[in-house]
């Protein structure tokens, strides 16, 4: 069997795996309508690659709340406020002549 043979045999069991298992996510998946499973099941099969990849997209696990809250976006020099409190340019202690 040549290296060609091969690759394209390590190739074909990759995407059925990815396949049957985008096929039992699917099937698991309580919330979706029997349109909605077909419709995946359709994807998965239909375009092998794509369709197993959004299959998992779509049914990633969600993320774990971290429980803070985010923190707000130093704002910076951005809108012309100075970190010390005072509107407009920032002096730099000279006259205002």
């Amino acid at each position: 069997m040549s290296t060609e043979h091969i690759f394209v045999l390590v190739l074909a069991a990759v995407v059925l795996y990815m396949n049957f298992k985008a096929t039992a996510l699917v099937l698991r998946d309580g919330l979706c309508e029997r349109s909605q499973r077909l419709f995946q099941l359709l994807l998965v099969w239909l375009l092998p690659v794509l369709g197993a990849i959004l299959v998992f997209a779509v049914h990633r696990p969600a993320e774990k709340p971290s429980g803070t809250y985010r923190e707000p976006p130093d704002l910076g020099e951005d809108l012309g406020f100075s970190h010390h409190g005072g509107r407009g340019r920032s002096h730099d202690g000279g006259s205002d002549d």
